[in-house]
């Protein structure tokens, strides 16, 4: 993880945390730089990154303001944060459904961008956030990337450990939305009825490089998931 995407991750945590409510603004350059021990530009590019996830706002001459018009347990659209991050201070658990790996057939290489007979993590996740189920994943990770996955990591967070243990930087994300009824088995894991509607976001992320290393089909509860994004 790049310094800036610390600084980052820790403004975060704590504007969630609610540490600058009084102010409603966040500390100077000046004041951030000696806080965080780092350069002006390292700064700047922590700020950028949270004006893009629709935290902050800047005030000409005043500084940079906490955004008050995001909806709580919202979904970001414009990025590769995940459900984690996407519900702090929300009890999140994750449980495996299913874990295999599979040698990618002519409809699996297109999908994931890859050679036939590459080996692919094929995950089914149940995502529950405060003891609601919320969204099913169905995820393909290619091995050749990702080379291990287990039922501890997938119970934890996939992301996290993507970035933090393998220290594999995300470039960016197509997300494509959509809407179908809920299969039988996705409405008993959803605790809904069945043919209720179900929304759809099938997500792919690139490296920085440009290559894909993984395919998701999220389908989440629609009495709960709300979708969030900025717009310039």
């Amino acid at each position: 993880m790049t310094k800036y995407e610390t600084v980052a991750n820790s403004l975060a945590d704590r504007i969630n945390n609610h540490e600058f409510n009084e102010t409603k603004k966040i500390p100077t350059e000046d004041q951030l730089m000696e806080e965080y021990n780092v350069s002006r530009n390292t700064v700047r590019n922590a700020i950028k990154i949270l004006t893009k996830l629709g935290l902050l706002y800047p005030v000409q001459g005043s500084g940079m303001f906490i955004r008050e018009s995001r909806k709580c347990d919202t979904v970001f659209l414009s990025g590769t944060r995940g459900i984690t991050k996407d519900h702090p201070g929300n009890k999140l658990i994750n449980k495996c459904l299913s874990v295999e790996i599979v040698e990618a057939d002519d409809n699996l290489a297109q999908i994931m961008l890859c050679e036939i007979g590459t080996p692919i993590y094929y995950i089914e996740r149940l995502r529950i956030v405060d003891d609601i189920p919320y969204a099913i994943e169905y995820t393909y990770y290619n091995k050749n990337i990702i080379p291990y996955l287990d039922k501890e990591i997938i119970e934890s967070s996939i992301f996290r450990y993507i970035k933090e243990d393998l220290k594999i930087p995300f470039g960016f994300s197509d997300k494509y939305i959509s809407a179908r009824k809920l299969t039988d088995q996705e409405s008993q894991l959803l605790e809904l009825e069945k043919n209720d509607p179900a929304i759809i976001i099938e997500d792919n992320i690139y490296l920085t490089n440009g290559t894909l290393f993984n395919s998701s089909q999220i389908v989440y509860n629609y009495k709960l998931a709300h979708f969030f994004m900025t717009v310039e």
